[in-house]
C-alpha cells in the first residue's frame, strides 16, 4: 500500500486526504488536534493495512517541535516510507518541518506544496515539487483548495516536471 503524509490535511486539506485513502492510500495526519475523520489508538496500523476504506492514522505533532513531530511519524509508518509528500505549512515552520520528515521519504516521492501568499519560495526538499498558490474565493474555497491540490498530486505521480499552480477566482 503507498503511504502519503499530509501536513496541513486536517483544515483545508481534509477532502485531499479523504480522496487519497478513497484512492487506496494509507494517509497519515500530524496535527496538535484529531481529526474527526482519523483513526487513532492502539491497532490503527493493522486496522489500515486491512481495509480499503480505512481513515487516515493522526499522529499528534506540533509545527514547534519538527524533530518529535518526525518522531511521531516515523513510529507510525513502522519502517515503511512516505511515497508521497502533501504540505500545507506556516512560512516559519515549513524550512523545519520539512526538513524534519525528509528522511521518511521514498527516494522518488513527489512532493506537493501549498501556499497562500507571494512570493512563493523555492522547494526546501530536493524531491520533484509540486507548488499550488491559493487565490483568494468568495465561495467553494474548500472545494477549489482540495482540487487544485490533488491535481497537483496527479501531476507529481505522473512523474510530471515541478510547476507552480496558481488556483484563484478566475
Amino acid at each position: 500500500m503507498r503511504t502519503a503524509l499530509v501536513l496541513g490535511g486536517t483544515g483545508m486539506l481534509a477532502g485531499c486526504a479523504g480522496q487519497l485513502v478513497a484512492r487506496g492510500w494509507r494517509v497519515v495526519l500530524p496535527s496538535r488536534t484529531r481529526p474527526l475523520m482519523a483513526d487513532d489508538g492502539p491497532g490503527r496500523a493493522a486496522r489500515a493495512s486491512i481495509s480499503r476504506g480505512h481513515r487516515p492514522s493522526w499522529v499528534r505533532a506540533d509545527w514547534e517541535q519538527p524533530a518529535k513531530l518526525a518522531a511521531e511519524v516515523e513510529d507510525e509508518l513502522a519502517g515503511q516510507p512516505v511515497n508521497l509528500l502533501v504540505a500545507w505549512v506556516h512560512d516559519s515552520y515549513r524550512v523545519g518541518v520539512l526538513n524534519a520528515v525528509r528522511h521518511l521519504l521514498a527516494e522518488d516521492a513527489p512532493v506537493v506544496e501549498v501556499y497562500t501568499s507571494v512570493p512563493v519560495p523555492d522547494p526546501v526538499l530536493p524531491h520533484p515539487t509540486q507548488q499550488v498558490l491559493l487565490g483568494t474565493f468568495a465561495h467553494d474555497a474548500t472545494l477549489r483548495t482540495n482540487r487544485a491540490v490533488l491535481e497537483a498530486v496527479e501531476r507529481g505521480l505522473a512523474g510530471r516536471a515541478p510547476s507552480l499552480h496558481h488556483e484563484d477566482a478566475r
